[in-house]
This record gives C-alpha cells, sequence and structure tokens, in this order.
C-alpha cells in the first residue's frame, strides 16, 4: 500500500482491518499481543478513520517524513482521534534527510552540514515527544559509511548520532499519550 497515495489507502482501508481480524483470530482475542497496521508514507495516509474503528486493530502505527508531520499540533490531532477511538498510536518509523531537499524528501541533492541534520533531528524529536507520541527513528545502523537506500540512516559513528541519541534519552523521561506498560515483556 505505501507508494499508492492517500486516495489508495482511503480506498482500502478495510485490507488492514481484515488482516488484523486474521491475526487475531489466530493469536485469540486474550494473547495480550497488541496488533498494528504497517503505517503509511504520511501522517494523513497513517491515520484512517476506517482503522480507527477496526476492532481487531490495537495500535495505528505512523510512517511520516514530511516537516510538517511533525508539528506538535498536526501529531496531537490525530492523538486525540486514537485516545476518542480507545487506540494507540506510535510514530514507528521517521526520518532526517541527510540532503537539503524540499519538505524532507530524499535520496538527493546538497548534504546537510552535520549541525543543521542535527539541529532537525533535535526540534522534529522535542516535536514528535511534546505531543505525546512514542517513536522509532528509521534507521540507526553500523556502517562507518551510513548512507544508504533513501539516506534518512544515522549511523552509529555519524556526528548526529549523539542528538538522536540525547533526544531518545529524553524522550523517555516524557510523558506519554498512551500506555503501552501492559505489554511489555
Amino acid at each position: 500500500m505505501i507508494g499508492n497515495g492517500q486516495a489508495y489507502i482511503e480506498d482500502n482501508q478495510s485490507w488492514q482491518c481484515n488482516r488484523a481480524a486474521t491475526i487475531k483470530g489466530v493469536l485469540g482475542e486474550n494473547s495480550g499481543i497488541l496488533v498494528a497496521t504497517g503505517g503509511e508514507s504520511w501522517m494523513a495516509e497513517s491515520v484512517q478513520p476506517g482503522f480507527l474503528a477496526c476492532d481487531a486493530l490495537d495500535v495505528i502505527s505512523i510512517h511520516a517524513y514530511g516537516t510538517e508531520d511533525f508539528a506538535t499540533s498536526s501529531i496531537e490531532t490525530y492523538v486525540k482521534q486514537a485516545q476518542k477511538a480507545g487506540k494507540k498510536l506510535i510514530f514507528e518509523e521517521w526520518g532526517a534527510c541527510y540532503f537539503d531537499t524540499a519538505n524532507n524528501d530524499c535520496p538527493k541533492g546538497a548534504a546537510l552540514s552535520s549541525s543543521e541534520r542535527s539541529s532537525n533531528i533535535k526540534s522534529w524529536t522535542a516535536q514528535i515527544t511534546a505531543a505525546g507520541m512514542p517513536w522509532l527513528y528509521w534507521q540507526v545502523i553500523p556502517n562507518a559509511d551510513a548512507h544508504g537506500s533513501y539516506d534518512y540512516e544515522v549511523g552509529l559513528n555519524d556526528p548526529v548520532w549523539e542528538t538522536l541519541k540525547a533526544a531518545a534519552l529524553d524522550a523517555v523521561k516524557a510523558t506519554a499519550a498512551f500506555d503501552f506498560s501492559a505489554n511489555l515483556l
């Protein structure tokens, strides 16, 4: 479904619910295992009314890369929708482009300085965290050269790694909009 556009997602919302129902049917209703969507390309694609209304879905996963998707006020709109529907949200995939591109759209352009990219990461993690959203960064890798595939990657030897690490440690201390504690091992 990723890459097919918002109209396609809107027209095929039942696919996620049907898959979730199949998974719940195998797991059983009392397994304690949360069933999630896989996320889409943008915030508006990731959170759909049909996903929020689906009894078999527990978590709506957000994949977002556009800079407007990182605005706290935008995220809070979706947080409220999920809370009202009794669902959880997670920023399952997001990233800061290595290149200076329109709307954070990798993979080509002029390389940002480490300080510019660190500033983007610091700003966007602060906004996501302020909305109470748990998040996972795409993608932290051990490679000496972290610039592969779409170039949202951060390497453990990359100068921006310390910024991302600090942001993650700050997020752990923040108040969350959703309680996942009953589902942690």
